[in-house]
Order: structure tokens, then sequence, then C-alpha cells
């Protein structure tokens, strides 16, 4: 699944190059992203109902009915709660050293595991199938003088009357240098993709939640 994803990963970069081009977001490129959190959000609870069968399963005097869900808990009460779904509310008593591990990978004990209990909300939004996004520009004035270095800067930076840069003075009315005698001024556009309700650049979040269940899986899974 891992591997799948990796592969729709590459596809998406090349539908993003194309929507650039078409100054929008497609409906390709938002399946194609949330077939990618789906997937990583699936590996994930697949992580989970492998370390149930192998740990938790056997000390367990009544097996759960069904399975549940790698638990993404942002407090103690939800991670046992998620953990009940497997009669396993208990871990840190029924098998001590995986309850370490699945709570290393909480979003309660770091930050930096707050990706995996997003990587659950995105991957939860089955009634569209797509995972919303807006298309985003950012202008930056790059000036550079050979031999000197270079300044940028991008639209939350403006110049009143009396500044220069590298030697050059700045037009307020067009925030431009006045001219370009000695230094060459360029005039990049940033584009990017990013998914609502959480700001997230989409092509470099994927690539992290990609990261993050390859780190989920090696934790889980060692012996």
């Amino acid at each position: 699944m891992i591997a799948r994803a990796e592969r729709l990963l590459v596809e998406l970069q090349g539908v993003y190059e194309r929507d650039l081009e078409a100054k929008q977001v497609s409906d390709e490129a938002l399946n194609i992203t949330h077939e990618i959190v789906e997937k990583c959000s699936n590996t994930l609870d697949q992580a989970m109902t492998h370390v149930f069968n192998k740990h938790i399963a056997p000390v367990l005097a009544e097996k759960p009915k069904r399975g549940g869900y790698f638990p993404a808990a942002k407090d103690e009460p939800a991670y046992r709660s998620a953990l009940g779904q497997w009669n396993a509310s208990k871990l840190d008593e029924l098998v001590p050293e995986l309850d370490g591990k699945l709570r290393s990978l909480q979003p309660f004990t770091s930050e930096s595991n707050a990706i995996y209990a997003r990587i659950k909300e995105l991957a939860a939004r089955k009634h569209t199938g797509l995972v919303p996004q807006v298309r985003s520009e950012q202008r930056r004035v790059n000036v550079e003088r050979p031999g000197s270095g270079s300044v940028s800067w991008g639209p939350g930076v403006t110049f009143g009357g009396g500044v220069s840069v590298m030697g050059v003075p700045i037009d307020p009315n067009t925030q431009m240098p006045a001219h370009n005698n000695g230094v060459n001024v360029t005039v990049e556009t940033w584009v990017s993709f990013h998914i609502e309700g959480g700001g997230e650049n989409a092509i470099p979040f994927c690539k992290s939640a990609l990261d993050a269940v390859r780190r989920a899986v090696q934790t889980m899974v060692e012996q």
C-alpha cells in the first residue's frame, strides 16, 4: 500500500504541473490526493490489525466482534477509547511494550505526531472522495548585485519613500527598483496548492504523510 501511494504521489506531481498551467485545481488532483491519504490511513489500520493479531488477541479473555482503527489520539481518554475498539483499553497492563510503542506515535505525546490525526481526519471525508484545496500564488522580487550578494522580498513587505536596496532606490508606487543599472532584478511567482482547513501544501504534506506512516509501521512491527 505504501508503494502504491508512492506511485500515486509521482502521478500527482505531474497532474499539478498541468494544473499550474491551467491555473486551477482539477478534480483529478483532488482525487489522487485523497487516494494517497486513504492509503496512508489504511496502512496504519492494517499495521494495527497485525499487532493486534500477534500481540493483543492472544492475551484477551474476550475477543472483539470486529477490529478497530489505529489510534491517533489527542489525549489519554481518546487513546483508551480507540483501544477499546480492540477490547484493549488497558493495553498498558496487557502488553506494556506495545503500549509504549503506540504511545510514542500519539499526537498527545508529541507535536510531531499530529500528522497521524490529520491523516485520519482527511481520510474520513469519504462523502465526497476529495480533499478540498485552494491555489495560492506568492510574488517575490529578487535583486542581485554581482559580487555583492542579493536581497529578496515577498508580498508582506512594503517600502516607503527614500528606501534603497543594493544601492538602487525603490519606487513606493510600484514597490520595484527604480532602475536595474548594475543589478539583476527578477520577479518570481510561487504557486502551490493548499489543503483547506489546515493550510498544508498538498505535495509536501503527502510526502510527510508517507514518511510518518513508514515510521509508524516500523515502530509497531519491529520485534
